[in-house]
């Protein structure tokens, strides 16, 4: 054994790698090396004692002694540096008795984009499962509805809209507010976010359905023609918020046939088109859908 580790031996060891002083207006956008893995050479025992050593030293690069830079695009520098130019630092942590023969990788690339920040809106990924009868009421509230978001100006120049964690919860029958974070695919693109958390109100209301008859209504029919849908009327059916129940009238309905498609049609029947009705109604349809129609001239 002892007659062994007085030999001399190649094998590998690796050697961390940390960077430090970022530049405050530039963000690296490609991956740098964690570690290097050096071919070193020496007597057994010495190898063997650094191999075993409980402390391994980590090699830090100070980014901001980065002087020379290329351009590459208008945000994007790039440089190189060597990595036998650490060679110094290395083999003093290793001991004059062992030799560096080769490092790995033999340079570390890097590729520095100028930072910029912008405010970008919200967008939820929800899936949502309600109770029977309940349904969501109105819009979900994200608030902040914008967020600043900070990265290279490559990435902040094209982004338009940021999403959110997504989101699933079951048997909802009631106004809920949840905490949710922005998705975690932007960590690969370097890009930072403040404020991190983001609220989001769903609101939730119980629904009933419900039928109403509304009259028809005609457009474009000139002032020389008299029209009349047969029926006048059609049966409109729909799910609506308990809340709404009371102020529901005709009123706030529009159902119309228009003229101007008589021309198209090769039956006498007109499509009746609903258009007008309260957002926060749901599943709406319509009894007829087409309706039969009489022109008479007007003297």
């Amino acid at each position: 054994m002892l007659n062994a580790l007085s030999k001399n031996f190649t094998t590998d060891v690796d050697f961390k790698v940390s960077y430090s002083n970022f530049p405050q207006n530039k963000v690296i956008i490609n991956e740098l090396p964690k570690k290097f893995k050096l071919k070193i050479k020496g007597l057994g025992f010495d190898l063997m004692t650094y191999k075993l050593s409980i402390k391994k030293p980590t090699l830090i690069i100070n980014l901001s002694k980065i002087q020379h830079f290329h351009q590459q695009t208008t945000s994007i520098k790039y440089t190189t540096l060597s990595s036998s130019s650490f060679s110094p630092f290395l083999s003093s942590q290793l001991g004059n008795q062992i030799e560096i023969k080769d490092i790995y990788p033999d340079s570390i690339h890097f590729l520095f984009d100028e930072r910029k920040e912008k405010m970008v809106e919200i967008i939820p990924i929800t899936e949502l499962n309600f109770e029977k009868q309940y349904q969501l009421f109105g819009e979900m509230l994200v608030k902040p509805a914008f967020i600043k978001v900070s990265g290279p100006a490559s990435i902040i120049d094209t982004l338009k809209v940021v999403y959110t964690d997504s989101i699933f919860i079951e048997n909802l029958t009631e106004t809920t507010t949840k905490t949710v974070s922005i998705n975690k695919i932007y960590d690969y693109y370097q890009l930072t976010f403040k404020p991190n958390n983001i609220s989001l109100r769903i609101p939730v209301e119980k629904f009933t359905e419900t039928t109403i008859m509304v009259n028809v209504d005609y457009i474009n029919v000139p002032d020389s023609i008299k029209m009349k849908a047969i029926p006048n009327e059609i049966e409109l059916k729909f799910m609506i918020p308990l809340s709404k129940m009371s102020s529901l009238s005709t009123a706030i309905f529009r159902a119309e046939i228009d003229y101007q498609q008589i021309s198209n049609q090769f039956n006498h029947k007109l499509k009746v088109d609903v258009v007008k009705y309260p957002n926060y109604i749901q599943s709406l349809t319509l009894n007829p859908e087409k309706v039969e129609y009489i022109l008479k001239k007007q003297n």
